[in-house]
């Protein structure tokens, strides 16, 4: 009887070992990324961010939409490879500037797209982590071109035409900066896509990304997709890797 007891206890405690054990913040078959977008039509992000999740999930990255800056806080982030942000949000706090900056520095990635460069004005901090700001666009179609076709970022992908605003960038940081892609109108040569190091982490940026015209085509897929991969880092990329269907 006792024998029984004792195994009886024995496996309620395994069931509730399995029920109550915290999972773990990231599966090494997935990359997880917060997309950070807002309550917008313009910018559309509750339009966009479907679009993109459904590229991705095939290649066993999983997409978190949320709307709201809070978000930005240590506890929730440690739950992710990475942050995209596309979105016009005029404040954070030093506080969640800071689970940011932590989250990249300490091997984490962030990819700011197009109107993100215009976000968190008042922060110099936000505008030097990102490589840039959004200073004045007009709009047209137009083709940006590759000019670092070596790096890892640009593998596999193919320049593509597109309307677009042609976004112009001041307050520009190049400390760390690659520039991937520029935008060449006439003399000017407009920096278009860029990665930066910051600390053990990585930043990739592109102006590209006003609407659905850039979102639902393949080419800008496939150039956010190789900004992810290339912003989780060496380490957790090639884990990732090692879980994909041969």
């Amino acid at each position: 009887m006792k024998t029984s007891r004792r195994l009886f206890f024995t496996a309620l405690g395994l069931l509730a070992l399995f029920q109550f054990a915290p999972a773990a913040s990231a599966e090494p078959s997935k990359l997880r990324v917060l997309f950070l977008g807002h309550n917008s039509q313009h910018h559309n992000s509750n339009l966009y961010s479907p679009i993109l999740k459904e590229a991705l999930a095939p290649q066993h990255i999983q997409l978190d939409y949320v709307t709201t800056v809070d978000v930005l806080n240590a506890e929730n982030l440690k739950q992710y490879d990475a942050v995209l942000l596309y979105a016009n949000h005029p404040r954070i706090t030093p506080e969640q500037f800071n689970a940011l900056s932590d989250f990249v520095e300490s091997g984490h990635g962030f990819v700011p797209v197009h109107c993100a460069s215009a976000c968190f004005g008042h922060s110099l901090d936000f505008v030097k982590l990102v490589g840039g700001r959004f200073k004045s666009h007009k709009s047209g179609v137009f083709k940006a071109s590759v000019v670092n076709p070596s790096h890892l970022a640009m593998k596999g992908f193919a320049e593509f035409e597109a309307w677009d605003e042609t976004y112009v960038h001041a307050d520009h940081n190049p400390e760390a900066r690659t520039i991937l892609m520029e935008r060449v109108e006439g003399e000017a040569r407009e920096p278009w896509t860029w990665v930066r190091e910051q600390g053990k982490g990585r930043v990739f940026y592109t102006a590209s990304g006003h609407d659905e015209r850039t979102w639902k085509d393949a080419s800008f897929q496939k150039l956010l997709f190789n900004g992810i991969v290339w912003a989780v880092g060496d380490h957790r990329r090639l884990e990732w890797e090692s879980h994909l269907p041969k």
